[in-house]
C-alpha cells in the first residue's frame, strides 16, 4: 500500500479490512491514512487494550466474534459482549458489529441476541 495515493483521497474514509492480529502495525496503518479497522478480531485482539490506545485516532468496525461468541456462546453471551463493546466505547468510535459475515452455522437465537442487544444498550 503507498501511503501518498491513500492519503490523496481526504474527503474519503479509509477503512482496512486486516485480519488476525494487527495490533503491531496499528500505528504504520494510522501514518497511512486509515482512519477505520474493520475488524478488531476478539479471538486475537484485545477490543478494551485497542480502544484505550487508538480511541482518538480510529474508528473500529466489527467486534463480536465470529469464530466463538456468535456460533457457539449462547444468547446471554452474545448481549455481554455487544454490551461491553459498547461500554468499552463510551466516548465513541465503535461500530458494533460481527467480526466478518455470520456463517450458517450462527444460531437464530444469537443473531437476534445480537440485534436485540444493539438495539436495548443504553449508557
Amino acid at each position: 500500500m503507498r501511503a501518498g495515493r491513500f492519503q490523496s483521497l481526504p474527503e474519503a474514509q479509509r477503512d482496512l479490512p486486516p485480519c488476525g492480529y494487527v495490533e503491531p502495525f496499528i500505528d504504520d496503518l494510522i501514518e497511512a491514512g486509515v482512519d477505520t479497522l474493520n475488524p478488531i478480531q476478539s479471538e486475537c485482539m484485545d477490543f478494551a487494550e485497542i480502544y484505550k490506545k487508538y480511541h482518538d485516532k480510529l474508528t473500529f468496525h466489527g467486534t463480536i466474534g465470529t469464530q466463538t461468541v456468535m456460533p457457539f456462546g449462547t444468547p446471554d453471551e452474545v448481549r455481554e459482549t455487544v454490551w461491553r463493546n459498547l461500554d468499552i466505547a463510551k466516548d465513541g468510535g465503535l461500530i458494533a458489529a460481527p467480526t466478518h459475515m455470520l456463517e450458517p452455522e450462527v444460531p437464530w437465537a444469537n443473531v437476534r441476541a445480537y440485534v436485540d442487544a444493539c438495539r436495548a444498550y443504553k449508557r
